[in-house]
């Protein structure tokens, strides 16, 4: 499918392409087009809109008095609850892509890091994506690490080296609930 949102990407137009490609469409492709090109865009094309800032479904929106970012959007339309280290991934792009969030969660300075960065190391939004989606990756991986040592705590403990203990914590990740396309 083709899909589509504003250009100079940053934390939730990288998030959400990542999310799309992993979760929803494998083989998505992506367009990004100043914000006043998009809905013409998707009139000839039928491209999905999201992150467009125009309050379109895919887009921030505010619930029980919190903000929620696009990727929030994604989440709930493409039903992606149920995974836990999604979830608290999603938490962590939410604070990083809505205002007051960086303060309220640390590890959302990671995201704000790479999204300021890497696009001033690339020559595209395209090519900011490639590169930004294994930081991604290893964040989703580091949230199911985290649940597998909160959860596996005692038995990890007990291997008798470091290795040991990275081939229980893969194991047990491999048996994690996981809408993520393989």
């Amino acid at each position: 499918m083709l899909w589509i949102t504003r250009d100079y990407v940053h934390v939730d137009r990288v998030a959400c392409p990542w999310l799309i490609r992993r979760f929803i469409d494998s083989q998505a492709q992506f367009i990004f087009l100043p914000k006043e090109e998009i809905m013409n865009f998707v009139a000839k094309t039928g491209a999905i809109p999201f992150d467009t800032g125009t309050g379109i479904e895919l887009d921030h929106y505010e619930e029980d008095s919190i903000k929620h970012c696009t990727f929030d959007a994604i989440v709930r339309k493409y039903d992606l609850a149920g995974d836990a280290a999604l979830a608290e991934l999603q938490k962590v792009v939410r604070a990083a892509d809505t205002s007051g969030g960086l303060e309220r969660e640390p590890l959302a300075w990671g995201l704000e890091v790479i999204a300021s960065g890497m696009p001033l190391l690339c020559k595209s939004d395209h090519e900011a994506l490639e590169k930004e989606f294994p930081m991604y990756d290893a964040f989703y991986a580091f949230m199911q690490r985290k649940i597998v040592l909160d959860t596996y705590a005692a038995e990890i403990e007990k291997s008798e080296s470091r290795g040991e203990q990275q081939e229980i914590i893969k194991n047990k990740i491999s048996q994690l609930p996981s809408k993520m396309i393989k």
